[in-house]
């Protein structure tokens, strides 16, 4: 990703990004445990408390080594399609058997029970570290709706309509990343998708009379999040 300046209101980036309250320290938005090396240059970067920054690291690692479990259909580190995540189950071995109790065998598939709660702290963390980044929006609360699913359960229309840019019905801030990115469509698919990581990681931003932030982290995980 390229860098781009944020020209908004600079009192908006005083707070904590997730909790609103003082900020001592930078977050990576994504964390890079869901990033391939190499990393992409000018990740984006988001203010943070220290309790925000450190407090969400397990439930981060947590979804990273669960989606790869889920796509390869195993909790074997050999057999996983991230060298990350393979380091990471062989290293905690507490995480690798957590994630092996939640299997279950149905009809000879094998279905991963995920920690919904973790799950969705993690998204929550993700969308709102976006809308402050590309919007120049705080949302440090609990988003007012938010679903988080596979995309492969939604049906051909829900994948369409889910993949269709947003039509902002407002303006951005003067001098947010996302006024900026409507002029120049940079890092943007041609979807209007701001792609972190081909493949990896992509997030799109909007204000339509509300803050919307839609997530897909591996192409399997889909996420909507939105704020009035």
């Amino acid at each position: 990703m390229d860098q781009i300046s944020n020209f908004g209101d600079l009192r908006t980036l005083k707070y904590c990004a997730f909790c609103g309250g003082e900020t001592g320290t930078r977050d990576h938005c994504p964390s890079r445990v869901f990033l391939d090396q190499p990393f992409p240059e000018n990740l984006p970067v988001v203010p943070a408390c220290v309790e925000c920054n450190s407090s969400f690291s397990k439930d981060e690692e947590y979804l990273a080594c669960l989606i790869s479990c889920v796509l390869a259909g195993t909790t074997d580190p050999d057999r996983v399609g991230r060298e990350k995540v393979a380091k990471i189950l062989r290293r905690k071995h507490a995480l690798r058997s957590k994630l092996e109790s939640s299997i279950t065998v149905i009809e000879g598939n094998i279905i991963f029970e995920p920690e919904h709660d973790r799950v969705k702290a993690v998204l929550t963390k993700l969308a709102q570290g976006h809308a402050l980044f590309e919007l120049h929006e705080s949302v440090a609360r609990e988003p007012d709706d938010i679903s988080v699913f596979p995309l492969l359960s939604l049906t051909e229309q829900q994948r369409i309509d889910f993949d269709q840019p947003v039509t902002a019905e407002v303006w951005p801030e003067i001098g947010s990343r996302a006024m900026q990115r409507m002029l120049t469509g940079q890092d943007m698919d041609p979807t209007g998708w701001i792609v972190v990581q081909p493949n990896m990681y992509r997030y799109a931003a909007s204000a339509v009379g509300y803050i919307e932030v839609r997530i897909i982290i591996n192409e399997y995980v889909g996420c909507v999040a939105q704020w009035e």
